[in-house]
């Protein structure tokens, strides 16, 4: 038996690394055509992920609507919550949108070049770090591509841009009234003997991914409030506060590692504004404790009542899952990496239930 179990093995290992190979190869014999294919899909995933994971926080207002009134049909009752919903983000962008896109203009106009004279003033006297960047920046100019080919990409963004400003919004109104409808179809293409196993798992998939998205916007919400917080208490105006504990906020979308990238540049900041201060040039420890504090009480306390279990990933998946999924998908990738490793979990945990109920 246990010699059996260790040919499956091997069997299973050989496919995997056969598979691999093969991959391998493909992309070396149509690398040109497999690069034009993902950036099809890559086209269509960014604003359906974004299209998805708004549609999750606006489809309990849906429900509840239509739970507590008699407003028909349901396409009408989908217009009126996307309605409240781009009436919610307009007075967001009117009263504090203005104000954080004012702080991000005033830091990268003036601020950014402070600091990058204070980098150069602190780092660059050193012979061995001057050297290093001379190294880099000839590496980085030597690479660089022509001028056209930069026009080009310019151009591709702001055309992925309009398309995804596009296809949000129609993807949206499918999802929200529809969803239900196109994952029965779905499941009615299927084998009727996997249709039952297809719904029962379509229905905790879905499940997970309501908990993570309108925990996770939740958690945003939270986390950037007592991020300005904390960047008040530490001697930041209010407008400075605003923009830098948003900004870590929205990084908190990539757990684990987001605040900890955000809180670089305002880090950076307070050693070009010492004097005004509570800290001083001692600031920079304040604010690095305060954000493993903040990091901790999230991760240990606020995710876990907002969520719950269904999404409970080990850190190491997660940022594994953010690295595949973000190569492969790019920002939609992002958004989307941990729901589908929730999906494949959950599927696990199916499996699993199956096999031992039919032993």
């Amino acid at each position: 038996m246990e010699r059996d179990k260790r040919i499956k093995i091997l069997h299973y290992l050989g496919m995997a690394a056969l598979a691999v190979i093969s991959l391998y190869y493909l992309n070396l014999l149509f690398s040109d055509q497999i690069q034009l294919l993902r950036g099809a899909i890559t086209a269509i995933v960014l604003p359906f992920g974004i299209a998805l994971f708004i549609s999750y926080l606006l489809s309990p207002l849906v429900n509840l609507i239509e739970q507590h009134t008699a407003m028909k049909p349901h396409w009408l009752v989908v217009i009126i919550v996307l309605v409240l919903f781009l009436a919610l983000i307009g007075l967001f962008g009117y009263f504090i949108g203005d104000v954080i896109y004012e702080q991000a203009v005033i830091f990268f106009n003036n601020d950014f070049e402070n600091i990058q004279l204070w980098v150069q003033n602190v780092f660059l006297e050193n012979e061995t770090v001057q050297n290093a960047y001379d190294y880099a920046v000839a590496e980085i100019k030597e690479s660089s591509a022509p001028i056209i080919f930069n026009i080009i990409n310019v151009f591709k963004s702001l055309v992925t841009i309009i398309a995804t400003i596009v296809l949000v919004p129609v993807f949206l109104f499918f999802l929200l009234q529809d969803k239900t409808t196109i994952f029965k179809g779905i499941v009615k293409t299927l084998p009727k003997k996997y249709q039952g196993h297809a719904s029962e798992l379509g229905k905790r998939a879905n499940d997970v991914i309501q908990k993570y998205f309108s925990g996770r916007f939740i958690s945003i919400l939270i986390m950037s409030v007592l991020f300005t917080i904390m960047f008040m208490s530490f001697g930041f105006s209010f407008r400075r506060s605003l923009f830098f504990g948003f900004l870590l906020g929205f990084l908190d979308i990539i757990p684990y590692i987001g605040a900890f990238i955000g809180i670089l540049l305002p880090i950076l900041y307070s050693f070009t504004v010492t004097d005004t201060l509570f800290l001083g040039r001692y600031t920079f420890l304040g604010l690095l404790a305060a954000n493993m504090g903040l990091q901790a009480f999230q991760g240990n306390i606020l995710q876990p009542y907002i969520m719950g279990k269904e999404v409970n990933l080990h850190p190491l998946l997660v940022l594994t899952s953010f690295v595949f999924f973000g190569a492969l998908f790019g920002i939609a990738g992002v958004i989307l990496a941990i729901p589908i490793t929730g999906i494949i979990k959950t599927s696990a945990i199916y499996y699993k239930e199956l096999k031992d109920t039919s032993q």
